[in-house]
């Protein structure tokens, strides 16, 4: 269990920073390349949020 808490916080810390980057490229460079980017934030949330679910664990 302990490793999957281990695994679930560098999946849900890869999400933000991706968000944060999505954030960043669609102010400085384009609102398009903020949406594309935004789509792999969302997948890597997506995957943190299913391991999360697989595995039991509480919010």
């Amino acid at each position: 269990m302990q490793r999957n808490k281990v695994v679930a916080k560098r999946k849900g810390a890869l999400a933000v920073v991706a968000a944060g980057g999505a954030v960043a490229a669609g102010v400085v460079i384009a609102p398009v390349a903020g949406i594309v980017a935004a789509a792999g934030a969302v997948y890597l949330g997506w995957d943190w949020l299913t391991f999360r679910i697989k595995n039991g664990m509480r919010f």
